[in-house]
């Protein structure tokens, strides 16, 4: 049987004088739950390229600090809170009037954001919506001004699972509004097409992983000023709901620069100095050896790693201000201790931790106890005690954590390995520091528990030594989880809504989702977080499309095996591209996700009621128009509804577009022309 064990030795107070003592020495102290794309009017809006973000709507949060997080993989690479106020935006990070990326948490870093870091808000820990960043911008070159004058033409990429119906490209230029009226060209998914308020034509084609955007003015100076703008916007979202909004929106912004949006922003990963820790250390009876233990330096994510640490032990000057001896060592990034042999003689010397990142050296590391030093003769043990305890008999005790906690000033550390946590008076080489903000994880099974060894160091040195053996709960181990059951789905044009029974001891679920055959997992992108809801809706898919997803239950002990696939097809995406009248002419012309079927071209009619415009009654000659296959490499099908006779004899305002396979899209402005 294995027996539990507690030893306390008594060792006579360390004479020291001068600074904050630690152990007997003086101290220089130092001057990533997930949710889903949002429904309008609610929005997270992404501008990557200047490490941006902007929360729009979550008015029925005006007032709550909400929590910002970009996540890249399973790592949190940026946070901040802000409070949500009233009006169209909530609030904005790294943008002037917002607030820094670090605001209300403690990572204090810009976050470089990249295609497929996952942004999402939370209140009270609970998410609220997420965007994934997509992998569509402009480049590698600026918009070009064409041999002819008047054509300019903006090419990009689209990466894995950017939907190519759901872009517009933009360029901005406040010298565009006496030349076309407004301060902007759009292009969108089409054939050239008029702008609404005329003076160029443009359009937007895909082929393959790339896009191609083209205007052609009707004025050369348009034309000029368009190309020589430097910025080219291009727009990319997830979902496109019923009423044309576009949510999980990512705005890329060829030519703009990242990092800190405005003064007091934190830095840039790769401007942040080498972090600090935290430090103790004990010195031995013989006042020959000092120990010194610290926690691992951790980077902020993307920042230079940690190559080692300085250790130093300054000696009191002679005089003021006079030089100061000192005895130290270099070690290597995986070392959390060092050793340093030291002149007795000597009382207070002043300790020094730092992290180095290559040849950069960080701020000095801050004691984890500021305690004064005890009175010469104190032999009275500190207090050591395991939370929870560990067993009277030897046997394993079930947790997920265990706690570690002493008197005032006393320094902690542990093994988890079975090995010895003291040699003589000192922490043995493999004894860890313990951080009380990070409980010690039971990594134990009942065939196999984890045996975990701790002392407690008080200022004088006396120690107290304790140990037990852990093991986690059945339900915490790998296998303790069942796959969940209920597993259905609800399409919609671009999104699935899916919903399951929970799954008992599981504190989080995570859907996958596939392509039609069930085997191939989409995109990352793609892909929804981890949720810790029985439901979630997964978006940025195609419309009229077959998909499977699966379920998997999680917690600390892994995963349940994956869930019983269900199959959703999504139903019919429409859109009109453009929708023109003159007199004697009015044609709509547009795409649909289906393969075949027929659409309807009807009027746009205000509800007296609700104010809402609704489809009204159809056009006569636009009925039942059949929809074509589109020309490859599109999918889908196309229309073009023409009529030269029975035209309106004015301007019908807004149209609809209804098709026989149940999809809509409208209300849509008329142009003249």
């Amino acid at each position: 049987m294995w027996n539990r064990r507690t030893t306390t030795i008594r060792v006579g107070a360390l004479s020291v004088s001068g600074l904050m003592v630690v152990g007997g020495l003086a101290v220089v102290l130092g001057g990533p739950a997930s949710a889903a794309v949002p429904s309008f009017p609610d929005n997270v809006v992404v501008f990557p390229d200047r490490d941006f973000v902007t929360i729009e709507g979550y008015q029925d949060h005006i007032g709550e600090t909400a929590t910002v997080e970009v996540t890249r993989g399973a790592t949190v690479v940026g946070s901040a809170q802000g409070v949500v106020a009233e009006g169209d935006v909530a609030f904005e990070i790294n943008h002037p009037g917002g607030v820094c990326w670090g605001n209300g948490t403690s990572l204090k870093v810009t976050p470089d954001i990249r295609a497929g870091d996952k942004v999402t808000i939370k209140f009270a820990g609970t998410g609220a919506g997420d965007t994934t960043v997509a992998d569509a911008a402009v480049g590698p070159d600026h918009a070009r001004l064409g041999a002819d004058g008047v054509t300019v033409t903006v090419t990009g990429h689209l990466g894995a699972g950017v939907n190519p119906a759901q872009l517009e490209q933009r360029i901005v230029n406040p010298d565009l509004v006496a030349l076309v009226g407004r301060r902007d060209v759009r292009a969108v998914p089409g054939p050239l097409t008029p702008a609404p308020r005329g003076g160029y034509r443009s359009g937007l084609a895909v082929d393959g992983t790339t896009f191609t955007a083209t205007y052609v003015f009707d004025d050369p100076a348009a034309a000029r000023t368009t190309a020589g703008t430097g910025i080219e916007r291009l727009m990319s979202w997830q979902v496109e709901d019923a009423a044309a909004n576009r949510q999980g929106l990512t705005i890329a912004e060829f030519g703009e620069f990242g990092g800190p949006g405005f003064g007091g922003c934190p830095a840039g990963p790769t401007d942040q100095p080498p972090p600090a820790g935290s430090f103790a250390a004990v010195r031995s009876a013989d006042k020959t050896k000092l120990q010194v233990s610290w926690t691992p330096a951790t980077p902020v994510p993307d920042a230079a790693a940690v190559t080692g640490y300085d250790v130093e032990a300054l000696a009191p000057a002679a005089t003021t201000g006079g030089p100061r001896a000192t005895t130290g060592t270099r070690v290597g990034a995986s070392t959390t201790s060092a050793t340093l042999t030291v002149d007795p003689a000597v009382t207070d010397y002043a300790l020094e931790v730092r992290a180095l990142s290559g040849v950069r050296l960080g701020d000095p590391f801050t004691p984890t106890s500021t305690t004064p030093p005890p009175a010469p003769g104190d032999t009275t043990v500190p207090q050591l005690a395991l939370a929870p305890a560990p067993a009277a008999d030897g046997s394993a005790v079930e947790a997920t954590t265990v706690r570690l906690t002493s008197e005032t000033g006393a320094d902690l550390y542990y093994t988890t390995d079975g090995s010895s946590v003291v040699v003589g008076d000192l922490p043995s080489d493999t004894a860890r520091l313990y951080d009380p903000t990070k409980p010690i994880a039971v990594t134990g099974t009942a065939a196999a528990p984890m045996e975990l060894h701790a002392v407690a160091f008080d200022r004088a040195g006396n120690l107290t030594v304790d140990q037990g053996l852990y093991k986690l709960p059945v339900v915490a181990q790998p296998g303790g989880l069942t796959a969940p059951t209920g597993l259905a789905g609800t399409p919609g044009t671009t999104s699935v809504a899916l919903t399951w029974a929970a799954t008992p001891n599981a504190t989080s679920y995570v859907v996958t989702a596939y392509a039609a055959d069930g085997t191939t997992p989409l995109p990352a992108a793609q892909q929804p977080g981890e949720t810790t809801r029985t439901s979630q809706t997964v978006g940025n898919l195609g419309g009229s499309t077959a998909y499977q997803f699966s379920v998997r239950a999680v917690n600390a002990g892994g995963s349940s095996p994956e869930s019983a696939k269900v199959r959703v097809v999504t139903t019919e995406s429409v859109t009109i591209t453009t929708a023109k009248w003159k007199a004697g002419d009015f044609r709509v012309i547009g795409t649909s996700s289906a393969t075949s079927g027929t659409v309807t071209v009807l009027r746009a009619v205000r509800n007296t009621t609700t104010g809402v415009l609704e489809p009204g009654t159809a056009f006569t000659g636009m009925v039942n128009q059949p929809l074509t296959t589109a020309v490859p490499p599109a999918t889908g099908t196309t229309y073009d509804v023409r009529l030269r006779t029975n035209v309106p004899t004015t301007n019908p305002g807004q149209v609809f577009v209804r098709s026989s396979n149940g999809g809509q899209a409208g209300p849509f402005t008329v142009a003249n022309g």
